[in-house]
């Protein structure tokens, strides 16, 4: 949803000033819209990931009784809206205080980096170390996972996949997180990195055509993760499994068992 709603509100502006050779100029309430978008779409998307990690972590730790708590589901919808109230708190702040920024070609709009106004500069810092902490803690936590499971086999147990679609364990879960938080951090970072060293003035030029490139970054993460919710379901990595052990059994059937009936055949001649 996060990722449509990026698309869905972002890019027809920017199809407008494309079309238009430059000369449709985006309004300032169209600005603040697509600042508010960009930031909140991205920050919610990281959220999740960082939810999900943390869901998967409890699960490590809690295993079945995870399952059985009481108003479990509500407890998920729950931390969903969460994630959301912080994502539009955090997305909104430059509303209040500071000012939205229409950027190189003019096709975009975010907080405001390149004025001295101290409210854009916080609203900015703000957004930037909420950003960068999500996917400090999101590495962390899903490596410690890793780590903490390969050491005490014992511990996967709890991360048994009782529908038993991809196997014993529920290993698509941690496909899905790594590959996940691996685009995140080279597509989402750059981007978080570059608006935290401007929020503190350690660059100081002008806004042009880097960040339009790390925001391209971005716009190719949010194409990117559908695809990878598709391609990494359950029924998806099933298909993929059954299918290379298939082709594979074949292989050791026709080569192996030649090589077996060759060698009986030997041993009777003897």
């Amino acid at each position: 949803m996060s990722d449509c709603l990026n698309q869905a509100l972002v890019f027809p502006f920017e199809v407008l000033r494309y079309e238009s050779d430059f000369t449709y100029r985006i309004s300032d309430d169209e600005c603040h819209f697509i600042s508010f978008s960009y930031a909140f779409t991205q920050i919610s998307s990281g959220l999740i990931i960082a939810g999900i990690t943390t869901d998967q972590h409890m699960s490590l730790i809690m295993g079945r009784q995870l399952d059985t708590m009481v108003g479990n589901r509500r407890i998920y919808v729950f931390a969903l809206f969460a994630m959301w109230a912080v994502a539009a708190l955090v997305s909104s702040i430059h509303l209040i205080f500071g000012e939205s920024e229409i950027f190189y070609p003019g096709s975009w709009c975010f907080i405001g980096v390149s004025s001295e106004d101290f409210g854009s500069s916080a609203s900015a810092l703000v957004y930037s170390l909420t950003g960068i902490l999500t996917l400090i803690y999101t590495v962390s936590l899903h490596l410690y996972i890793m780590c903490r499971s390969h050491r005490d086999p014992e511990l996967c147990g709890h991360l048994v996949d009782t529908d038993r679609i991809t196997g014993y364990y529920d290993i698509h879960v941690n496909i899905f997180l790594m590959t996940s938080v691996t685009f995140y951090v080279l597509c989402w970072g750059p981007f978080l990195v570059d608006i935290l060293l401007r929020s503190v003035n350690v660059v100081s030029s002008c806004t042009g055509r880097l960040e339009l490139w790390l925001v391209r970054l971005v716009d190719f993460k949010s194409n990117l993760n559908p695809w990878l919710y598709v391609i990494l379901r359950k029924e998806n990595l099933r298909r993929i499994v059954r299918k290379f052990r298939s082709c594979r059994a074949g292989n050791i059937q026709d080569g192996e068992g030649d090589g077996e009936n060759d060698r009986l055949v030997s041993d009777t001649h003897m």
